[in-house]
């Protein structure tokens, strides 16, 4: 990996400090692209230490420093950024913390602290690593092992900041890698490397949400997936949608079977006469809203699929 002092801005020489006990370099972290220091800049690369400090200084190496951090959006697919609509900002907050080693991922809770979910890729693989975009500026990184994803919501400033030091990085070489050849997730509490849908640590014994009991829940209970991963306003909302689903279904099919319970009888004549034509009527809207029940719950589970993917450990 690159040593601690390895230059980032040719005006500027390798100064470390410790906020909050966090080792980091004050000459990047705490200036622009132009190796120029502002306040601005400071002052939020403070409060980002401060919020993320204790697992931080738990989670850096020996010879590890912060570099900068900056706050994007996690990758969301295009469904899934038109059905949580607004909501997608929540859920795919994320703060990227660059360090001499590796690329740190920490998703983020409303007001910024850390939700207990980690990510990280060393250097080594990270085959590209890209800036782009002029309107919308997104960090686009394709790994070793051939896995492609797209950060997006970059800030302006940090975006031209994050491009200079990805040219520091790149320009040292490779340096380590792991087997995995990507990105991968870590336990939150021994910082050990997790097995994509095994949600127990194999080191700690740590234990995650499950899909099995989501999917259940999902089934079983309106709102009951959201409920589970921790989305409790999605939840709500899907509890009083699917609520209204599933009682407008309930009640065209009662009414269709008692309109069918009313049976053909024999006419004066000796015809028989039809049944109701209500019936089918009925039936027809409780089919409708049985299918409008069936993808919301369908939609729900794709959601908390998500959620609990990203190893959410159990309270």
């Amino acid at each position: 990996m690159p040593d601690m002092h390895f230059p980032v801005h040719p005006e500027q020489s390798s100064r470390l400090g410790s906020p909050n006990g966090v080792r980091v370099r004050e000459d990047t972290l705490y200036t622009n692209h132009k190796g120029q220091e502002k306040s601005g800049v400071r002052k939020r690369a403070d409060k980002t230490i401060d919020k993320l400090q204790e697992i931080l200084r738990k989670a850096l190496g020996p010879e590890e420093v912060v570099l900068y951090t900056a706050r994007c959006q996690a990758p969301a697919s295009a469904f899934e950024q038109f059905t949580f609509g607004w909501y997608i900002y929540y859920v795919t907050a994320t703060m990227l913390v660059f360090t001499n080693r590796r690329l740190l991922l920490f998703q983020l809770k409303r007001d910024g602290s850390w939700k207990k979910i980690l990510r990280a890729v060393v250097w080594g693989d990270v085959e590209e690593a890209k800036v782009k975009g002029w309107l919308s500026r997104t960090l686009q990184i394709k790994y070793r092992n051939g896995k492609k994803e797209t950060y997006w919501g970059l800030g302006w400033g940090n975006a031209k900041k994050i491009r200079v030091l990805l040219e520091a990085l790149f320009s040292l070489g490779a340096g380590e890698t792991s087997a995995a050849g990507g990105i991968v997730p870590l336990c939150p509490h021994c910082l050990a490397e997790l097995t994509p849908r095994v949600y127990e640590c194999h080191n700690c014994k740590l234990t995650f949400k499950n899909e099995k009991t989501m999917v259940r829940r999902s089934l079983l209970i309106p709102g009951g997936g959201y409920f589970y991963v921790g989305h409790w306003f999605l939840g709500l909302g899907d509890f009083i949608l699917e609520a209204i689903l599933l009682c407008w279904t309930l009640m065209f099919a009662w009414a269709a079977g008692l309109a069918i319970m009313k049976l053909p009888v024999q006419s004066l004549q000796g015809q028989p006469e039809p049944a109701p034509e209500p019936a089918a009527v009925y039936l027809l809207c409780a089919g409708f809203f049985a299918f409008i029940l069936t993808i919301e719950k369908l939609m729900t589970i794709h959601h908390c699929r998500r959620f609990i993917r990203e190893f959410i450990p159990k309270e």
